[in-house]
């Protein structure tokens, strides 16, 4: 049923997922001008048609895992099987928060000749992904739940 608690965890992944999107993820400070990065790429503060790097692999992997959200919502008559989406959208979880530190370092390098003298700035959108994995987690377990409570009542039967 879409009633159950797991849902309403998986449409918070869903929301965050698009809001990720919009969001800046990391600020950066290089000797000349500061520069922001989101989901697809790193522009200059001051003249957003500087771009610095391409970071596609992040948008592409939020957009994995907003569809695959999207998708487990609607999953709600098979509990294997959306605990196994769900499961997989952990792993693609883990995998972008490995891209955006990969990202960054890349963008670091990119801005001065030594990556040390750069300052990075967390923004909102860097703890999207740990709330969505947190959130992903919670549905896991209460999909468990709602499958062994259903398993025990076929056993009375």
């Amino acid at each position: 049923m879409l009633q159950r608690i797991q849902t309403i965890f998986l449409v918070l992944v869903v929301i965050l997922g698009v809001l990720f999107s919009f969001l800046p993820i990391l600020g950066f400070m290089g000797y000349e001008t500061n520069y922001v990065m989101n989901a697809y790429k790193t522009v200059a503060v001051d003249d957003a048609t500087i771009i610095i790097a391409k970071n596609m692999g992040v948008g592409v992997m939020q957009g994995l895992v907003f569809l695959v959200a999207l998708g487990t919502i609607f999953l709600y008559k098979n509990r294997s099987l959306q605990m196994k989406l769900s499961k997989l959208n952990i792993l693609l979880l883990a995998l972008q928060i490995a891209a955006i530190v990969m990202y960054s370092d890349a963008i670091k390098t990119a801005i001065g000749p030594n990556a040390n003298d750069v300052l990075v700035s967390f923004k909102f959108g860097s703890v999207i992904p740990v709330i969505s994995l947190i959130l992903t987690y919670l549905a896991i377990r209460f999909i468990k739940k709602d499958d062994s409570l259903v398993r025990s009542a076929d056993r009375l039967r």
